[in-house]
């Protein structure tokens, strides 16, 4: 796991052991309120499918993955920041089942890390059922250029549902070709990089074209239930768009990259470690 900007690698922390910190409360632990800071807000884009449309004609159950939402959204809460959820349409998002089943999440991790999943799980659970924010989400085509400019930053937030929605939709898309124009810090994990793919600059020209990057890897999708079935295989996309792709040296370990404004990270083990990275951009 790294991070890279431009003048040279900088060392992110490995995933903390999330169940240690749930049993305290909040993943990343309280802050007193005395002690929160007055920071700015973050911009959280996610995805409002609940199904996939897979190659095969069947539709499969989908949505937002529950770590890679949960674990940043507590910690840039946790930092002081205030958040703003928003999706196409200002629809509720719906989690994917697959990231609140052990059986599942227990394969989303390397092997031999620590098993922490009921906890997490329980802890996501309570999070995603609590949060009237995901019940009433902004509608990205309501957000205006002046809007997104009162933002310090964007987090688009993962999950197989984001291929399904994210890179059809022309409000997304001009959020995001604004979040570049106005130079803010943008945290993509997983899936969320779907979002990207549709950008083009006004040569017609994709704008992240040469950055350095991750997302989740052909590796891991081929390993998934939906191998060979999905409408597009997102590694290979960014590859051909122009990404400088890398990835963890072991399949489904955290891994975060750093280039310029944009940070990503490859899978939902990064989740942790992609949040710290966007804090500590924020802070400056």
């Amino acid at each position: 796991m790294k991070s890279r900007d431009r003048g040279g690698k900088v060392p992110l922390p490995r995933h903390p052991g999330i169940a240690a910190l749930v049993a305290r409360g909040p993943l990343w632990g309280e802050v007193p309120q005395e002690g929160r800071r007055t920071m700015a807000d973050v911009l959280i884009l996610m995805t409002k499918a609940k199904t996939l449309g897979l190659l095969d004609g069947r539709r499969h159950a989908s949505g937002f993955w529950a770590e890679e939402f949960v674990v940043p959204y507590e910690r840039f809460l946790n930092e002081g920041h205030t958040v703003d959820i928003a999706t196409i349409g200002g629809r509720a998002p719906t989690p994917d089942q697959g990231s609140l089943t052990a059986l599942s999440v227990c394969k989303t991790r390397p092997e031999g890390s620590p098993d922490n999943d009921e906890a997490n799980i329980a802890h996501y659970e309570q999070v995603i059922g609590s949060l009237a924010a995901l019940r009433a989400p902004l509608n990205v085509s309501d957000i205006t250029r002046e809007r997104l400019a009162g933002y310090a930053g964007v987090y688009i937030s993962g999950g197989h549902g984001a291929m399904e929605d994210m890179p059809h939709d022309a409000a997304m898309t001009r959020v995001v070709r604004w979040i570049l124009d106005l130079e803010k810090p943008l945290a993509v994990v997983c899936h969320g990089h779907s979002a990207l793919l549709p950008l083009r600059d006004s040569e017609g020209r994709w704008p992240l074209e040469g950055y350095e990057m991750t997302a989740f890897s052909h590796d891991e999708e081929k390993v998934t239930d939906m191998a060979g079935k999905l409408p597009f295989v997102l590694q290979v996309e960014l590859e051909r768009l122009g990404a400088k792709y890398e990835k963890a040296k072991v399949i489904w370990d955290s891994h975060v990259v750093a280039d310029r404004n944009l940070i990503t990270g490859q899978n939902p083990y990064s989740s942790t470690a992609l949040a710290e990275a966007f804090v500590k951009r924020l802070a400056g």
